[in-house]
């Protein structure tokens, strides 16, 4: 089916696609602030009001909003990146209006009650404990630190007890009426959905929603290399460096990343598709060379992510502290492996079948092609099809992964975060 994208007199951005067999749909409000928004005094400012904004709004308590959409077997739910904040649902199509009403209400009319910061401060802290406990999880945020620095990617998304204690009543309406503003709202919505319809539903329950403080010079341009999305300088490029962390573990945790900066579409696929055969899944080289031949982990992996305009590769591994050297060792020499010699073809041929096939079935579901909708709208401005998807993998050859291989992830580029047990 063909996406529709309409921009109300407002400034919110909607975008559907509308799939008359569904019985179902997913609907999500994106709005264009994540945790890079925050200054240094406001860290876990964005995930404090994703949290917060369910707790009460002008008409509705905490457990009516649970309760509204549960009680007719919907689900509701929301959660923050560094780059934007996502609420959404699912529900039966006779439910949306009810879905769409809710979710208005949660975005637009919050009540931010000391009671309850006191109370989802508290909660926060629980879960930043939690996430300590897990070394997998605490190392991709002291990843975060060696490589980004001083730039706002690289503070945690859930900030850190000291900094959510700092953060009152006053600096969170403030954040809100500044960041939850139309230019920064995309509507997101697939399923049996009329687009019309959805635009005026979105233009009554949203009419109250925040006016921008100053209008964004770079307003109506397409694409986000043309600047679409608000000005926001790209971190810099930094020299690779390592940081070692003692905790109570029993594992040594290594995660490696690097960071690419502006990558076009065309990167983007090759190299997505370097990955796979570096890193994902089990056909691939590390897995293959070190869990499978040399028996050192039971977790190794490596992965892509998207962050503002550039790309992060990172590479994890979880090994017996005896075994550190030798996992560091056999890494480095896959990744001098893709610098030496294009991949093999059939390699290739399975990095692409991933790709298309892991593509694909996405979009079998309703939530994932929502997602594709507003995360196109965000990222570059405009929807690309599947046909132009499968384009691009199809045009990614061995000498673009190897001349990426060199331009960006020479071993000695890589930072390196690492987590011992204490002694």
């Amino acid at each position: 089916m063909t996406p529709h994208k309409t921009t109300l007199s407002s400034g919110i951005r909607v975008v559907s696609e509308q799939l008359p067999a569904a019985q179902s749909f997913a609907l999500g409000v994106w709005i264009d602030a994540g945790s890079r928004d925050e200054t240094p005094k406001q860290h876990g400012m964005v995930h404090f009001i994703e949290h917060l904004v369910f707790r009460a709004t002008k008409t509705r308590s905490s457990r009516q909003i649970a309760n509204s959409l549960e009680s007719v077997g919907g689900y509701i739910n929301a959660f923050t990146t560094k780059d934007h904040t996502c609420y959404y649902t699912r529900a039966l199509t006779q439910h949306f209006g009810l879905s769409l009403d809710i979710l208005a209400d949660i975005c637009v009319n919050p009540v931010f009650r000391e009671v309850d910061i006191a109370k989802e401060r508290s909660i926060i802290i629980e879960e930043i404990k939690s996430l300590e406990d897990e070394a997998e999880e605490l190392i991709t945020d002291h990843l975060d630190e060696i490589m980004f620095g001083k730039h706002p990617y690289a503070h945690p998304i859930s900030g850190t007890a000291a900094s959510l204690a700092k953060i009152e009543k006053a600096h969170i309406h403030e954040f809100h009426q500044t960041n939850y503003t139309a230019d920064r709202i995309i509507i997101g919505a697939a399923g049996n959905i009329d687009h019309d319809a959805l635009c005026k539903s979105v233009e009554e329950l949203f009419a109250e929603v925040a006016k921008p403080a100053h209008k964004n010079k770079n307003a109506g341009k397409q694409g986000f290399k043309q600047g679409f999305k608000r000005d926001f300088k790209l971190p810099p490029r930094r020299t690779a460096a390592t940081v070692e962390t003692a905790i109570s573990t029993q594992q040594t945790h290594l995660c490696m990343g690097a960071v690419l900066p502006q990558p076009t579409d065309a990167d983007f696929y090759t190299l997505s598709a370097l990955n796979i055969v570096l890193g994902d899944g089990m056909s691939s080289r590390l897995n293959q060379v070190i869990r499978e031949k040399h028996g050192l982990c039971y977790n190794i992996y490596s992965a892509t992510g998207e962050i503002g305009e550039s790309l992060i590769m990172s590479i994890y591994a979880g090994c017996e502290p005896a075994q550190r050297g030798k996992v560091e060792k056999l890494i480095t020499k896959e990744l001098q492996n893709l610098l030496d010699k294009p991949i093999a073809k059939t390699e290739l041929r399975r990095a692409k079948e991933q790709l298309k096939s892991s593509m694909i079935i996405g979009l079998e579901s309703l939530s994932g092609r929502m997602t594709l909708l507003a995360k196109s709208e965000l990222y570059i401005g405009r929807f690309e099809s599947v046909a132009e998807k499968i384009a691009m993998i199809d045009a990614v050859s061995t000498d673009d992964i190897l001349r990426l291989a060199h331009e960006y992830l020479a071993p000695d580029a890589w930072h390196r975060a690492v987590i011992v047990p204490e002694e």
